[in-house]
């Protein structure tokens, strides 16, 4: 499952881990078609809405933050996505890109 709904959080953390896959990719790379190292990716979003990825690096220092700070063992997808937001705030400011795209990203995934 690449979007978040109800039934997600009765599947298999294998099975459901695909939300956090998605927000993840969208965050680096963005949404909608491109060409990555010869490989075509579509990858639309649940609100219909654009994200403009700010880069691996930047998605990756985010993630990292959020994961050594903020996360614990029962995090769910919606204190993820508040976790990510305040590490984004910690290293890029709280009206920063990096902080509108992890709210986007999110947003692109369903999680609110």
């Amino acid at each position: 499952m690449d979007l978040w709904s109800s039934s997600v959080k009765n599947l298999d953390v294998h099975y459901s881990s695909g939300v956090g896959n998605h927000f993840y990719y969208l965050l680096a790379e963005g949404s909608g078609s491109k060409t990555i190292n010869g490989v075509s990716y579509s990858s639309p979003t649940y609100s219909g809405t654009t994200v403009t990825g700010i880069g691996r690096d930047k998605a990756a220092a985010i993630w990292y933050r959020a994961l050594t700070v903020y996360f614990t063992s029962s995090t769910s997808y919606s204190a993820a996505r508040a976790a990510t937001l305040k590490a984004a705030t910690d290293l890029y400011g709280s009206t920063s890109t990096e902080y509108k795209a992890v709210a986007a990203a999110w947003t692109g995934v369903n999680v609110s």
